[in-house]
């Protein structure tokens, strides 16, 4: 994955990631285009191994922590 710039934000409140935990599996749901624009440099959504659900990416526990971090890390909020 690629290291770019920061992530453009417009609010500090705004909620930017909504996850979901299915036991099994995650859903990982951007909210505003910060977060679609987060996905894209730092997610593989364009791997078609990759699965959606909706507008939302299908992750596997093993991989969440990192990714919370990276998204916490970056400035985005999430819930």
């Amino acid at each position: 994955m690629p290291i770019s710039s920061r992530i453009q934000k417009s609010s500090t409140t705004e909620l930017d990631f909504k996850l979901e935990n299915h036991g099994s599996l995650f859903l990982l749901r951007p909210l505003n285009p910060a977060a679609r624009d987060w996905m894209g440099e730092h997610l593989p959504v364009d791997n078609p191994e990759t699965q959606f659900w909706g507008d939302a990416i299908v992750i596997e526990p093993r991989y969440i922590a990192s990714i919370l971090d990276g998204i916490i890390g970056d400035g985005l909020v999430l819930r």
